[in-house]
């Protein structure tokens, strides 16, 4: 008789087609596609008799490199990413780990989300000082959607490098609320731009702010989230997930090459 236990998987994704992570009727989302795929190859029967838990609900339009799901199976934990993947588009399993029967992914030690700003006519060191006065514990209400949950949420470390065309702004804490990473990111934009006056303490009560914009989801990136477990690298699934991505790669530059090329044929902006 096959042992049934609760395994943690780790998943990548392309998030440009997916309405969101969570399952929505009629749509095409992350958590759905897992959950058929899973069904399809027998490693669950339904998602109350197996308990399926996610870490993160990534908004519409935001990939990850490392969200993490659990269940309850008795399918062979060393075929389970290769099975899985065999059934999914956009989306990628790549590490399978047995865990204990009481472990909740929701409950992570950390989350990384990357935001990839394009470079423009930021000042970077106001980019850098607005950045840090998130930091820290505060109340989020003005820079997220909150729909009742506690609005105070602690950021551990935000990290701004420029990567050629883009700044790269990496923000970890134990938890964000919906919309909170991309509506920081547009404030410090903003005011790094010149476009709002800039304040060292946005978040402060006697701060006016008459509105909060949001960055665009598809430059957000779901980099890790820490659930205290190792993921051991699965040479098998690996290798069906690097000839996918090695196609996207070549087309991707393909498009990318044909965009330069074109700017050079169009020549100067002389309007500017």
């Amino acid at each position: 008789m096959k042992e049934t236990r609760r395994v943690a998987v780790r998943l990548a994704y392309d998030g440009s087609r997916f309405f969101g992570f969570q399952r929505q009727p009629g749509r095409y989302t992350v958590e759905g596609s897992v959950i058929n795929a899973l069904e399809s190859i027998g490693a669950v029967k339904s998602v109350r008799e197996c308990g399926f838990r996610s870490s993160s609900r990534t908004d519409r339009g935001v990939s990850a490199l490392g969200n993490v799901v659990s269940f309850k199976t008795d399918f062979s934990l060393g075929s389970l990413c290769s099975a899985l993947n065999s059934g999914l588009d956009d989306v990628w399993a790549y590490s399978a780990v047995t865990v204990e029967d009481d472990f909740n992914p929701r409950w992570a030690r950390q989350r990384w989300y990357r935001y990839f700003l394009p470079v423009a006519s930021q000042d970077a060191t106001v980019l850098r000082e607005v950045a840090q006065s998130f930091v820290g514990t505060h109340n989020f209400s003005r820079f997220a959607r909150v729909d009742g949950r506690d609005p105070v949420r602690t950021i551990d470390s935000i990290a701004i490098a420029e990567s050629g065309t883009f700044f790269t702004m990496d923000f970890k804490a134990e938890s964000f609320l919906w919309n909170m990473v991309r509506r920081m990111v547009w404030y410090i934009d903003a005011a790094a731009s010149g476009a709002i006056e800039g304040d060292s303490s946005p978040l402060d009560p006697g701060y006016s702010l008459r509105r909060t914009g949001l960055a665009p989801a598809k430059h957000l990136l779901l980099m890790d989230v820490d659930c205290g477990i190792d993921f051991p690298r699965n040479p098998k699934a690996g290798r069906a997930v690097r000839h996918e991505l090695q196609r996207r790669v070549v087309s991707l530059s393909l498009m990318g090459e044909f965009a330069r090329m074109l700017l050079e044929t169009l020549g100067p902006d002389d309007s500017q």
